[in-house]
């Protein structure tokens, strides 16, 4: 292995960039601890940005998600352009992607023809939906790291190389301390609340979840936090109090949230943190969801356990008395406890903290 190494690294949203951030920091704790030189660059956002030596874009704040307006598309079809001349002009030795299937793969697809060893971090769900989409990774990828046992599989029988060393949202929470607690009406409920971290789900669910709240507040006894990355925008009621950003800390007071699937319910999951999830799309999105779509839930918990242990309100449910009702649900004691206990065992499951100093030494080791 040579001195001098350049990677490139690419992440392409909020929690891709924070994923990749603190693999790259493991990756330079490990060349160095060789005397080895290693230079990053990437396109990413504010995380990447802070610890690379040659931040090229910033492909996070865009916002470009989902089907991109033809401007964002313009503007990644230039972004590809700038990293196929960082590929050639800092001789990059090897490119690691984390999630953003729609942008990635074709990232990995002009490093495969460069013959750069390309990395997945972070392997896109393609059980979930679009499972074509593994082709192209075995096409132009040589090894992922999916973030769910079952995939290594998947990927095995596509002959990738696939190593499962944790789902990396593991080393970003801290454990839970009571396996079991009992709510009751002699302690105020704390109630969490989290409407999403992109603007637009952001504006759905906001309205739906402060009336959802409002709802509560007539029933049980419970103090609300609400959980944003942003300022936001609507009136927040007095009663709610605001807390910008993750702040886990804050969230290990959380004895019931209502929050969007996705990164947040994992974390929520790996906490021990009872939930409802909610989600409303707009009419058009959902019905191109529902046919691309090939999963039974949306909730990852659910989807592991292959039950709906966790409270489901989509589209139509997502209404502010079908969510409160679920919460009052599941504030039951013995249903409570129940999701504690079935969520402790899922954290087994999904590894050991460490996940990313592991995958940094089997990259290394690898190329």
């Amino acid at each position: 292995m040579d001195n001098n190494q350049n990677i490139f690294i690419s992440a392409g949203d909020i929690s891709g960039d924070i994923h990749a951030a603190n693999l790259i920091k493991e990756i330079k704790k490990i060349y160095f601890s060789k005397n080895k030189n290693v230079k990053v660059f990437a396109v990413g956002g504010n995380n990447l940005k802070s610890v690379t030596d040659g931040f090229v874009e910033d492909i996070v704040n865009i916002n470009a998600f989902g089907f991109f307006p033809l401007k964002q598309v313009f503007f990644l079809k230039n972004v590809l352009k700038k990293i196929k001349r960082i590929f050639l002009e800092q001789k990059i030795s090897k490119v690691i992607l984390v999630d953003y299937y729609g942008f990635n793969i074709h990232i990995a697809k002009a490093a495969h023809e460069m013959k750069i060893p390309v990395i997945y971090f972070v392997a896109p769900q393609v059980w979930a939906s679009r499972k074509y989409r593994i082709k192209n990774i075995a096409k132009y990828v040589d090894v992922v790291f999916p973030i769910f046992p079952f995939e290594v599989e998947m990927y095995e029988k596509e002959n990738v190389k696939a190593f499962f060393e944790g789902n990396p949202v593991a080393d970003l929470v801290p454990e839970t301390e009571n396996l079991k607690y009992k709510p009751g009406n002699d302690k105020k409920i704390t109630v969490g609340l989290f409407a999403g971290s992109r603007k637009n789900t952001v504006k759905r669910h906001l309205p739906i979840i402060l009336e959802t709240a409002e709802i509560l507040k007539e029933k049980i006894n419970a103090e609300f936090i609400l959980f944003s990355l942003d300022k936001p925008e609507a009136k927040i009621p007095d009663y709610i109090r605001i807390k910008n950003g993750s702040d886990f800390e804050e969230r290990k007071k959380i004895d019931i949230a209502v929050c969007p699937s996705g990164t947040v319910s994992l974390e929520n999951v790996l906490m021990g943190i009872p939930m409802v999830v909610m989600y409303k799309l707009s009419w058009a999105n959902y019905i191109l969801a529902r046919l691309i779509v090939r999963v039974k839930y949306i909730t990852l918990a659910n989807i592991l356990l292959d039950k709906e242990i966790v409270p489901e309100c989509i589209q139509h449910k997502a209404s502010p008395e079908f969510i409160s009702n679920k919460v009052l649900e599941i504030l039951k004691p013995e249903k409570y406890n129940e999701v504690k206990e079935e969520f402790f065992h899922l954290r087994q499951i999904l590894g050991n903290k460490g996940v990313y100093k592991r995958a940094a030494q089997k990259i290394y080791d690898l190329f």
